[in-house]
């Protein structure tokens, strides 16, 4: 990698971070069982995976994700949203651009609704984590429909990126 190559990925994965950190913080709808929120940011970690594949798309989405928790008010979720979305990003990141419909782009929400299940049950108990799953499902399918259309978008207009 020559340094235009790097300063060009960390600048793309910093914006996309930051896209995701927005889109994320943009609609923020309160689940108090279990302290949580439900968003949009779903569709841009998946259109941020998309684009930077998975050298650095996982990295995007989880960091963007964790600082929309650490900004908005919710940083006892930081650092388990940071390891499921990038867990969600990391299986998205590994799909085929091209493709009408890649699998990893339902595998990778569904990822984070049985992530944030797991952790919820540790922290609020079961009762609290099965009513979160409605919402973080809802929240995974909304990512699952506009993310790849988002991605594509992106990846045309950047040329393909670091695919």
């Amino acid at each position: 990698m020559n340094n235009n190559n790097g300063t060009r990925e960390i600048t793309l994965t910093a914006l996309s971070a930051a896209f995701v950190t927005v889109a994320t913080m943009l609609i923020r709808i309160p689940h108090p069982l279990t302290k949580g929120y439900i968003n949009i940011g779903d569709a841009a970690v998946i259109a941020v995976a998309m684009v930077l594949g998975k050298r650095l798309g996982w990295l995007a989405g989880g960091l963007g994700s964790a600082l929309a928790d650490l900004l908005g008010g919710y940083a006892h979720w930081a650092p388990w949203t940071f390891l499921i979305k990038s867990a969600e990003g990391y299986i998205v990141s590994t799909s085929d651009v091209k493709a009408k419909f890649d699998w990893r782009w339902v595998v990778g929400p569904a990822v984070m609704v049985l992530g944030y299940f797991v952790v919820e049950i540790f922290m609020y108990g079961t009762a609290a984590a099965l009513a979160e799953i409605p919402g973080n499902a809802f929240q995974g399918l909304v990512g699952a429909i506009v993310g790849p259309l988002l991605g594509k978008a992106f990846v045309g207009a950047l040329g393909g990126a670091n695919r």
